[in-house]
């Protein structure tokens, strides 16, 4: 069940004892859980998850459209339907030096990503900037807008979270009543659940056998 904008910040209203929004409006709420929704979209890439075609600019280096954050996966081109496989970039270019003066083609055969540029990735053989990719990348979500009737468009398993960024933000304007305590308790809140959330995901993720008839 999807989670209202108004939930959060109505939750958020009553842990500030400000229900009458004297001191916090809901204008400056929203605006907080605006960025706490890209706060938290680029230490959970996979909280925003985005599948679609993208064309491949010409060459061997690729990089994900303006919204996003880390690739996810890449699995097939459009116009052949051949899908792609996942190869290590130090083992490429282990195994063909010169790959990347390789004739360009539409084709994509092989991609590889580099956690350290996670917006980057690159292909082989180079494209020939006709190719169109289907990937999988995190992104940041659209910013709210603050209509009635309004969802986060998240899980709403990342409710508390958010609700974390946001009090952690209101409570650093009210740093005159020595608030900044607050600040950093709930801004630990909100790495503590998203780091709690990547232990249970990893707990729960298929188990994929080394060798074949292996468990």
């Amino acid at each position: 069940m999807a989670v209202s904008v108004d939930t959060i910040l109505d939750s958020v209203s009553v842990t500030l004892l400000d229900t009458a929004r004297r001191t916090w409006s809901r204008a400056e709420l929203l605006g907080y859980l605006n960025e706490a929704l890209r706060a938290t979209a680029f230490v959970k890439p996979d909280m925003y998850p985005v599948r679609d075609f993208v064309t491949l600019a010409a060459g061997i280096a690729q990089e994900l459209p303006a919204d996003g954050v880390a690739l996810i996966d890449a699995t097939d081109n459009e116009a052949t339907g051949r899908t792609v496989t996942q190869t290590d970039l130090a083992l490429l270019q282990e195994e063909n030096r010169f790959w990347p003066a390789a004739t360009q083609q539409a084709e994509v055969e092989n991609y590889a990503a580099d956690p350290r540029t996670p917006r980057r990735y690159y292909v082989f053989p180079p494209n020939d900037g006709a190719g169109r990719l289907r990937v999988t990348y995190g992104a940041v979500p659209p910013a709210l807008t603050g209509s009635s009737g309004e969802d986060i468009p998240v899980p709403d398993s990342y409710q508390n979270a958010l609700t974390n960024f946001v009090l952690a933000k209101a409570y650093a304007k009210n740093s005159k009543k020595q608030d900044l305590t607050k600040t950093s308790a709930y801004t630990n809140e909100w790495r503590l659940a998203l780091g709690l959330k990547s232990q249970a995901q990893v707990a729960l993720a298929p188990k994929v056998a080394q060798s074949p008839g292996v468990s």
